[in-house]
């Protein structure tokens, strides 16, 4: 997907080991920018706190209907909105021969129902994080 808005900046974080390790990332609010952009994604989109419940009991689905929602929507100021951002991140090889590792950080929005946010498109890779090399076993520890 090309966007405009996705312009990753380069920055240098540290040198270890006569290494020089960088973060690879975008802005934050471009990010949401896109998702948001989605045309079909405010069909999914929940804004308020919906209590719900199945054959009598609490039912937990969705963000929205957690119980820290209610609670954080009601310390909200008159008009206000809750916007959940979901971060998470694993390692992944980024070269063809499986030996340059990185840790992708992906941005999801929580007010998008489980199954939209599931798809690819509802989903934006934020950055990349290092991962330090290391000499041996001790240092690694």
């Amino acid at each position: 997907m090309k966007l405009p808005n996705l312009n990753y900046t380069k920055t240098s974080i540290m040198n270890y080991n006569n290494n020089e390790y960088f973060l690879y990332h975008q802005s934050l609010i471009n990010c949401i920018k896109n998702i948001l952009s989605i045309s079909d994604i405010s069909q999914n989109f929940a804004l308020t706190f919906e209590k719900v419940k199945h054959n009598g009991e609490r039912e937990f689905s969705e963000q929205n209907t957690g119980i820290w929602w209610e609670n954080v929507e009601k310390s909200l100021p008159p008009g206000a909105k809750l916007l959940s951002l979901i971060l998470y991140s694993d390692v992944t090889n980024v070269d063809t021969l499986g030996k340059s590792q990185l840790h992708p950080i992906y941005l999801s929005i929580g007010n998008i129902k489980n199954w939209r946010r599931n798809k690819k498109d509802a989903k934006q890779l934020l950055a990349y994080l290092p991962i330090l090399k290391s000499n041996n076993i001790t240092e690694r520890n």
